[in-house]
């Protein structure tokens, strides 16, 4: 009889491969493995599996190579499995979420095997009721427009402590399952084709939303995030330019934040049309800088106005040396090439000041604000100026 599930195995541990391969016939598992990173790309060709079991132990290079290279094939069921800081294991896992690997857990070693099986247990049921099924079956052209929500997330200049930025941030009102985060369904999005009609309708509102506070004078950009699924034609660049037209928005109000660049359908067209929109004032930020490999090239081929350095590396701060210094070389680097530096995910004073000391432009997180509907944006800028913490910005 055929197994119900295929399932890889990538670590570096003899006796956790052997114990998994050993007992996963009792979950009705078939289980191939191997031991890093760098056998995968070969391992994949002409197989398909339903289940990857990533051991973590591997470290975070390691994995986020794993996942780099399996978000251009097969997507599976995904099992983290070991124990690693949380800083690092919360990057493997949101980078996982992004490539749209379907992160079911995170389980210690040694693995149990009945934690495994109530959590295949528990998938059985949420794959028929789920919000996830739910955005795959319906794609977002059938998804009530009601249910879509942006929040805005305040962002502040580090020199003169004024709120100059917010950046739009999707929220699906799930009439069953209430507000959901995007980790919860942009992968499936991106799989599904959905992020296309998602990406143009959260830039409508954030544009929408930008002209409005103009209008009642407060000067804020706006920045929303984009696909680079979205980067397939020069029109695309058109397209926005037309938007921010007819809206009378101005484009240097606007910044597009994009991640894992090197998913682009065609790197040259996306550059290009990039390149179209920085002409006309658009920003373009390069989202989670200081994790990848390719950080470098990117930020040398593709025409960014800005940098976001990864919340993993922030949270690091301001005791862990290695980040300190990460975050030091970013910041000569962004100088070096004219470009802003935001820190993402501050959380304390700490963070913000050793941000500030290595040379940071912008700060974002909990400790400024978090993300809140636009309706009490006015007001929070209103409080915080009143209070001496932060200062508007002008009007104009």
């Amino acid at each position: 009889m055929p197994h119900k599930f295929r399932s890889l195995v990538v670590s570096g541990d003899d006796e956790f491969r052997a114990e998994l391969v050993e007992r996963a016939i009792t979950l009705d598992f078939s289980a191939r493995t191997i031991r890093s990173a760098e056998e995968l790309p070969d391992f994949l060709q002409g197989r398909h599996f339903d289940w990857l079991f990533l051991d973590v132990e591997l470290g975070r290079a390691q994995c986020l190579q794993v996942i780099a290279t399996l978000s251009t094939g097969w997507r599976p069921r995904t099992v983290l499995v070991g124990s690693l800081e949380a800083a690092d294991l919360d990057a493997i896992r949101r980078n996982a979420i992004r490539a749209g690997l379907d992160v079911v857990g995170i389980l210690a070693k040694p693995l149990s095997l009945s934690a495994l099986a109530a959590r295949l247990a528990a998938l059985e049921g949420r794959d028929k009721h789920n919000p996830n099924a739910d955005l795959a079956a319906r794609g977002l052209d059938d998804l009530p427009n009601r249910e879509i929500e942006v929040h805005y997330q305040p962002i502040v200049s580090m020199s003169d402590r004024v709120v100059r930025r917010t950046e739009a941030l999707v929220r699906w009102r799930h009439p069953e399952y209430g507000l959901m985060q995007p980790d919860g369904f942009i992968g499936l999005a991106e799989r599904s084709g959905a992020i296309i009609s998602l990406t143009w309708e959260v830039l409508a509102r954030a544009v929408d939303q930008q002209v409005t506070w103009k209008r009642e004078g407060l000067s804020l950009s706006v920045s929303v995030n984009v696909s680079a699924l979205v980067l397939t034609s020069l029109q695309t660049a058109d397209d926005i330019l037309a938007l921010l037209e007819a809206r009378g928005a101005d484009p240097r109000a606007l910044i597009l934040e994009l991640t894992e660049t090197e998913r682009a359908p065609d790197p040259a067209v996306a550059r290009d049309l990039l390149a179209r929109l920085r002409e006309a004032g658009v920003g373009v930020s390069m989202d989670d800088y200081g994790v990848g490999y390719s950080d470098f090239g990117r930020l040398q081929y593709y025409p960014f106005s800005d940098l976001k350095i990864d919340r993993g590396l922030v949270a690091r701060l301001p005791d862990d040396q290695e980040a300190r210094d990460i975050v030091s070389m970013l910041a000569s680097l962004a100088v070096r090439e004219g470009v802003g530096l935001t820190g993402e995910g501050i959380e304390t004073q700490e963070q913000w000041d050793m941000l500030e000391a290595l040379g940071c432009n912008f700060a974002q997180g909990f400790l400024i604000a978090r993300p809140m509907p636009a309706d009490r944006v006015t007001g929070w800028i209103a409080g915080v100026t009143n209070a001496g913490r932060y200062r508007a910005p002008k009007a104009g």
